[in-house]
């Protein structure tokens, strides 16, 4: 039975481009397009793609989204992000919205055509492909999350602090004095070098604020912290 593969863009000159690169290396595949992310995510939850290929900005629902739905319901379909954005912000959103596990590449838009022939089919095999300077960003982002790493205790009052508690509740939680909290709280502000003596600055919300940024702390942790503590 021929694969089927996705290809999603919004620019059907690159959908054109995607589609003869996988008929070249897949001459009996079926190939079928979408233009928005929603239309990707309906697509592929009818079609159970081997692959799909992903642009990240576009029309009614982004990549990363549109890659997260597909990647809750198809779990054995690859993902081949294809974009021109490879800046921290989008590498740190791919990595938490793809399971580590998961038969995944990022290529830019910049790559060779030779390059993006590779990355489909290390994923199309199971294995996972970065461009280049992907590599150097996700390298960047372990350096930062290893000089920032925090302890288990210190995670946890972080994620309390993130959802609205008290260091009365969050003491009482944990088995803890008041004072031990505040003590593990000015350890965290050290390590993301927020100063807690500034008054211009409320220091809980920026320590929120910068784990978030950093990658230390995201929705989901924050989602399970909310829902647990309030349901």
């Amino acid at each position: 039975m021929a694969d089927t593969f996705v290809v999603v863009d919004d620019h059907p000159p690159i959908r054109a481009f995607s589609k003869s690169v996988l008929k070249e290396n897949f001459p009996d595949c079926n190939v079928l397009e979408a233009e928005t992310g929603l239309k990707a995510v309906e697509l592929s939850l009818k079609a159970k793609p081997s692959l799909v290929i992903m642009d990240i900005a576009m029309p009614d629902l982004d990549g990363i989204e549109a890659t997260q739905k597909i990647i809750q319901n198809l779990p054995q379909t690859g993902i081949v992000i294809y974009s021109n954005y490879g800046d921290e912000v989008y590498v740190r959103k791919i990595r938490q919205t793809v399971p580590v596990d998961r038969a995944f590449a990022y290529v830019l838009k910049t790559a060779s055509q030779d390059q993006f022939t590779q990355a489909i089919k290390q994923v199309y095999s199971g294995e996972v492909w970065l461009h280049p300077d992907v590599q150097q960003v996700v390298w960047k982002l372990n350096v930062n999350k290893k000089s920032t790493q925090l302890t288990e205790i210190q995670q946890q009052i972080l994620i309390a602090v993130a959802i609205g508690k008290t260091n009365d509740w969050i003491a009482e939680k944990l088995y803890m004095s008041n004072k031990t909290i505040q003590y593990h709280l000015y350890s965290i502000y050290d390590k993301l070098g927020i100063n807690s003596a500034q008054k211009k600055v409320n220091p809980r919300n920026e320590v929120v604020c910068v784990s978030l940024l950093k990658g230390l702390i995201d929705l989901q942790d924050l989602k399970v912290g909310y829902e647990k503590e309030n349901h």
